[in-house]
């Protein structure tokens, strides 16, 4: 189970690294929005990766290992929300 996890957890960060990647490239407060916010998208991806390795390869204790998943995927939303109001100052101003 934990091999399919890890291999849907890699699926995930390589997503969140092509939609970096593939975003157009504009310039001003839009486009330091849309890369602050996909930053947040690579993380919540690194978030369920790392608490895979840490579990499997590791085993780190459950429940440090689901406090710091949490923690992660927190920063990513942070992020998330960090970048759409940073496009939404680009549309406004």
């Amino acid at each position: 189970m934990e091999l399919v996890s890890f291999i849907l957890d890699v699926f995930l960060v390589i997503a969140a690294v092509v939609a970096y990647l593939a975003r157009p490239r504009i310039g001003g407060q839009l486009a330091k929005g849309l890369q602050t916010l996909l930053a947040g998208v690579v993380l919540l991806g690194l978030a369920h990766l790392i608490e895979t390795v840490l579990f499997a390869m590791f085993n780190v204790d459950r429940q440090i290992n689901e406090i710091l998943h949490r923690l992660l995927i927190s920063a990513g939303f942070v992020f998330v929300i960090w970048g759409f109001f940073t496009i939404r100052r680009a549309f406004d101003g």
